[in-house]
């Protein structure tokens, strides 16, 4: 039997939490820590000499850093919005008393030090010590607040890159998201924000301002990097209307084209009725098909998930309709566009390009399917992970 999701997420809280009274003074809290817990917040926020100082001088750094509002901006700045909003929550509440409050939520807070978290008497207590309370209200959040939302767009626009397209030069990437506003960003500065990306574990690499992503650059070398960035000026690159762009900064998003509608109503009332599990067959072949795959990578999705074919008239029409998704899935190699996009603008052999599905030597990259557990080892399925 499966254990409470909800018991599972107070036991991470409490394993993260100062068990006893509950504390409100920053003093005093980083005074009950232990002297790893001390290295670890003084590591996290890059103090230096920290390897050196012994545990009360820790303490004394680690107040004196979080004290300080110009360090406190920049912890802010990289939050997301739903940690802003929290950040907002923390500034007006004495506490947050939710034993089953989502680690998630507050663990950048957490790491950096800027609120601690307290089991007492059964009930998990969150809060913002005094001092940093009063730090940030001198960092003015109402004026940093539209600072905020300004990097978060250009947050999404990086994190919606990578999902369409797989690589990208940051060159093009200024472009598009100039087009699109106006007010300009520099290519110094979207290098930055993914950086800052890149700290909060999202799944992307920056090299040789060449954005990409994780799926296609995890354990790939600096040669490789080079070769799947080949030919990036000469591509014409698929640009939606911002609307359409940033849906893509949901790194579980596709596009449900007609071809998937067509392959998920034949799956259903042919060969399998369990409604969740043929959308998480269709999750995963439209991946495979982002990502090149072979037609035995797509039919093993089937495999998998016990999903047989009942007849030779099945099967062959199952391969007809993974031909039309294949050849209309927005591709990582095409630039964002699909076969019968680059067909159209006579960038691609009809008789080559279409309806034939690639062999496992074309392969671009190793896929971790959306739906299958985070390599991380978290439990969750990928795309509620690091696949965010």
């Amino acid at each position: 039997m499966l254990e409470d999701p909800r018991l599972q997420m107070e036991e991470r809280n409490i394993q993260h939490a100062i068990i006893g009274d509950v504390m409100t003074r920053l003093p005093e809290i980083l005074q009950s820590l232990t002297k790893s817990r001390l290295s670890s917040l003084a590591t996290v926020n890059q103090i230096s000499g920290r390897s050196k100082m012994k545990k009360e001088e820790l303490a004394d750094a680690l107040s004196a850093y979080l004290t300080d509002p110009e360090q406190l901006k920049s912890i802010v700045l990289v939050t997301d919005a739903d940690e802003w909003a929290l950040l907002e929550k923390f500034m007006k509440e004495p506490s947050i008393q939710d034993n089953e409050l989502p680690l998630g939520q507050y663990s950048h807070f957490l790491e950096h030090g800027l609120v601690f978290s307290f089991f007492s008497e059964g009930k998990l207590y969150v809060l913002m010590p005094e001092e940093i309370k009063a730090a940030a209200s001198q960092i003015g959040l109402s004026e940093l607040k539209q600072e905020h939302g300004s990097k978060q767009v250009a947050y999404e626009y990086i994190a919606a890159a990578a999902h369409l397209y797989g690589v990208i030069k940051l060159d093009k990437l200024v472009h598009i998201f100039n087009s699109q506003h106006n007010e300009a960003v520099t290519k110094e500065e979207l290098a930055k924000y993914a950086g800052e990306m890149i700290e909060r574990g999202q799944n992307i690499l920056l090299h040789d301002d060449v954005l990409y992503n994780g799926f296609m650059a995890n354990g790939a070398d600096e040669s490789k990097l080079v070769e799947l960035a080949e030919g990036l000026d000469s591509k014409s690159f698929y640009v939606p209307d911002k609307e359409e762009l940033l849906r893509y900064a949901d790194m579980g998003y596709f596009e449900m084209t007609p071809q998937l509608d067509e392959l998920q109503a034949f799956v259903l009332n042919n060969m399998c009725s369990d409604k969740e599990l043929v959308e998480y067959l269709i999750d995963d072949i439209q991946l495979a098909c982002t990502i090149k795959s072979s037609m035995q990578d797509l039919i093993n999705e089937f495999e998998k998930r016990k999903i047989a074919f009942k007849t030779p008239v099945h099967a062959q029409q199952i391969i007809s309709l993974l031909a039309e998704v294949y050849n209309n899935t927005r591709m990582w190699a095409n630039a964002g566009h699909t076969l019968v996009e680059l067909s159209m603008m006579n960038e691609v052999d009809p008789q080559k390009g279409l309806v034939r599905l690639v062999d496992h030597t074309e392969n671009v990259v190793s896929k971790v399917g959306r739906n299958e557990p985070c390599p991380c080892g978290s439990g969750l399925k990928y795309k509620k992970c690091h696949g965010k």
